[in-house]
C-alpha cells in the first residue's frame, strides 16, 4: 500500500485503510522511515514493483542493524498493546455483567384494556393497571428489593425489615418496608402520584434527591411531570409538588377503583377523563376544540361501553364527537 501511494495508484478504500494502519505507532515509525527513504530517491517511481522492490532491500538492511531507538519504540508499543488488552478485559467483564444482568430481569406488562395480577419472587402482591410495566428480577438477591415501574399498579409488600422494597419511576422513587399502596407513572400524563393505603412510605424525588416525603394511610402525593405532552393551565405550570388525601365516591377509593374494573373521577378534566378512557377501552380519542379538554367531570362508570360514558358526560357539559373503530373525535 506504501508502494502504491508514492506511485499515485492508491484507491479512495486503500486510502481510507492506510490511514487506520498508520495509527498503529510502529507501522507509522516504519512507514516514515519508507518514507524518507523514496523522497532521497525520486528516480525510477513510475512503477510500484520497482519501488517495492527498493523497500524490500532497505527493510533488509534495517532489520540487519537495528538501532537502539527503534527498541525503545518497540517497548512503547507492547506496553501499550498491554494496556489495550487489559481495557479490553475490563470491557468484556462488564458487559458479561450486564448481559447477565439482562437475563435475570422479568418484565410483566399489560396492553390498553387489560390487567395484570402476579406475585413477585418475595411475595409481593401487584396489579398492573392497563398500558404498564413492571421491571423486576427473577430473584432478589440484593439488600434492597427493586423494581421499576412505567404506568400505574396497586403494590400489597410482603414485610422485610432487613430488605426494603424500592419502586423506580421516572419521577421518584419510593421506599416501603411492608405495606399497600397505589402507585401511578405514565409518561404522558401531566402528573405522576402515589395513594398510600396501609403502612408508611418514604418518597424521593428525582429532581430533588435530598429531600424525602413520608407518606401516612390515606395520604396521596402528586408530582408534576415535566415531560408530559399535554398543556396545563398557567396557575398550574408551577405546582410540583402536592399532598392531599385519598378520595372516596360511593365508599370506593378513587385512586384504587380500576382494580374493580370501575372508572371514577371527580373534578377531573376531560383531557384526564379521556386518557382512562383509552386506557379502560383500547381507543383513541383527540380533540378538535383544545378548550373542551378543561371541562370539568365528577363520575362512576361499571361495565357501561364508551358510547354510554360519553353520552353521559355531555348531559353535563356541551360538547359533540364522532366515533369511528376505535378513533373518537371530541369537537
Amino acid at each position: 500500500m506504501i508502494t502504491k501511494e508514492f506511485t499515485n495508484e492508491l484507491t479512495a478504500s486503500e486510502v481510507s485503510e492506510l490511514a487506520g494502519l498508520l495509527q498503529d505507532p510502529l507501522l507509522k515509525a516504519r512507514y516514515d522511515l519508507f518514507k524518507a527513504y523514496l523522497s532521497n530517491n525520486q528516480s525510477d517511481h513510475s512503477s510500484d514493483e520497482r519501488v517495492f522492490n527498493k523497500i524490500r532491500t532497505k527493510i533488509a538492511q534495517q532489520e540487519a542493524f537495528p538501532i537502539s531507538s527503534q527498541k525503545s519504540k518497540n517497548k512503547r508499543y507492547l506496553w501499550k498493546v498491554a494496556a489495550a488488552v487489559f481495557v479490553l478485559i475490563i470491557a468484556s467483564i462488564a458487559i458479561m455483567t450486564y448481559l447477565v444482568g439482562i437475563s435475570t430481569r422479568q418484565i410483566a406488562y399489560t396492553e390498553r384494556a387489560a390487567k395484570k395480577s402476579f406475585t413477585l419472587p418475595d411475595g409481593s402482591k401487584v396489579v398492573l393497571n392497563a398500558e404498564s410495566k413492571l421491571i423486576y428480577p427473577k430473584t432478589f438477591k440484593d439488600k434492597q428489593r427493586q423494581v421499576t415501574l412505567v404506568g400505574e399498579g396497586f403494590f400489597d409488600i410482603a414485610k422485610d425489615p432487613k430488605h426494603p422494597f424500592i419502586i423506580h419511576t421516572e419521577q421518584m422513587d419510593i421506599k416501603v418496608l411492608g405495606t399497600s399502596f397505589n402507585l401511578k407513572s405514565y409518561p404522558d400524563d401531566p402528573f405522576s402520584e402515589t395513594t398510600l393505603l396501609t403502612g408508611a412510605i418514604e418518597v424521593t424525588l428525582k429532581d430533588r434527591p435530598a429531600d424525602r416525603l413520608t407518606l401516612m394511610p390515606s395520604e396521596k402525593l402528586i408530582v408534576r411531570n415535566p415531560t408530559a405532552k399535554d398543556e396545563l393551565p398557567e396557575s398550574k405550570s408551577s405546582a410540583i409538588t402536592q399532598i392531599t388525601h385519598l378520595q372516596k365516591m360511593d365508599n370506593t377509593v378513587i385512586e384504587t377503583s380500576w382494580i374493580f374494573n370501575k372508572l371514577i373521577f371527580a373534578e377531573q378534566s376531560f383531557v384526564d377523563v379521556s386518557k382512562m378512557i383509552e386506557r379502560a377501552y383500547d381507543v383513541k380519542i383527540d380533540f378538535k376544540n383544545q378548550h373542551l379538554k378543561q371541562l370539568k367531570f365528577t363520575g362512576h362508570f361499571e361495565r357501561e361501553s364508551v358510547t354510554d360514558i360519553l353520552n353521559a358526560l355531555r348531559l353535563v357539559e356541551p360538547f359533540s364527537y364522532t366515533m369511528q373503530d376505535k378513533k373518537i373525535l371530541i369537537y
